[in-house]
């Protein structure tokens, strides 16, 4: 007895049981759509939808292009496409069954085991840390001069205002500090020692003025635009400080209270004057008005 072929190409198991095309083609008859409106939204051709109904698969590639192409049928007729694929032969390969029941059971079960080396989640990663130092290491290089500087300027305004020698903002290796006011070539004159100056008479002889009364009375008539380049005048104990642009110092010392000091150099100088409440500084003759440069008690600015 010969079997009845359903329009899949496949023999009917039973009667009454319709065939992957059958089904295609009663869905479609049933909402109204004919074969070449179904073809163009499909963009295929209609003998190949006439092929699937028909069960005429010898038209196709493969079996993939026909189950693939009955699925799509399927979505644009709004069917369950299930009905249909079971009625379409397979195609070759292993069974994904056991596949698929296998991962089923791992659902069911749990969630598997991390392993050992896995991160915990709820944990951040080891390297976070490592960028975080690598970043404030970078900060710290960058403003490391800016922070050193200003550490070095803030600890110098707040000196006290009694110096603790002559050196100045702590310098302890410089040599005894020498005042440049006057020339460095002529001797300093001593004072006539028993009255000698009072009688007139000593080592520079009778009739003539000692060294000391010579001195003043040249100062005296000296023109004003000999000035000194710098001149202090003192109120309260204070310390000066006054560098070349090398950076050799030309003067350095405690300039007593009620006392002054002249200073000659060749600018541009760099100057350091620390308790600048107690002292009067003139340059070229005019007053200069430190607290223009102060700040804190010290006050640093450069002549040129």
């Amino acid at each position: 007895m010969q079997e009845e072929v359903n329009g899949s190409g496949q023999p009917s198991g039973a009667a009454g049981v319709l065939g992957a095309g059958d089904m295609l083609r009663q869905a479609r008859e049933e909402r109204g759509y004919h074969l070449p409106a179904l073809a163009a939204h499909l963009k295929v051709s209609v003998h190949k939808l006439e092929a699937l109904e028909a069960g005429d698969l010898a038209v196709f590639p493969d079996v993939v292009f026909v189950r693939a192409l009955a699925s799509a049928v399927c979505r644009v007729l709004k069917i369950d496409p299930a009905p249909v694929l079971a009625q379409l032969p397979k195609p070759p390969g292993k069974d994904l069954n056991s596949g698929v029941d296998s991962v089923k059971a791992r659902v069911a079960v749990g969630p598997a085991q991390s392993k050992k080396n896995d991160f915990p989640s709820s944990k951040p990663f080891p390297w976070m840390g490592v960028v975080v130092l690598l970043v404030v290491a970078t900060v710290g290089v960058l403003f490391y001069p800016q922070l050193l500087g200003y550490w070095k300027s803030s600890t110098a305004a707040s000196a006290p205002a009694a110096p603790r020698s002559n050196n100045v903002a702590g310098v302890a290796d410089q040599s005894e500090p020498v005042s440049l006011g006057g020339s460095s070539t002529d001797p300093v004159p001593e004072a006539p020692a028993n009255g000698a100056a009072d009688s007139g008479t000593g080592p520079t002889g009778a009739g003539q003025s000692s060294p000391a009364a010579a001195i003043p009375a040249a100062a005296a008539a000296a023109p004003a635009e000999s000035a000194p380049l710098l001149h202090f005048k003192t109120s309260q104990d204070s310390w000066v400080q006054v560098k070349e642009a090398s950076g050799k110092v030309v003067f350095e010392k405690t300039i007593r209270a009620g006392t002054t000091e002249d200073i000659a150099a060749t600018p541009p100088l760099r100057l350091i004057v620390g308790n600048v409440a107690g002292v009067e500084m003139q340059l070229r003759g005019s007053v200069f008005d430190l607290k223009k440069v102060t700040k804190g008690s010290t006050a640093r600015f450069e002549v040129n």
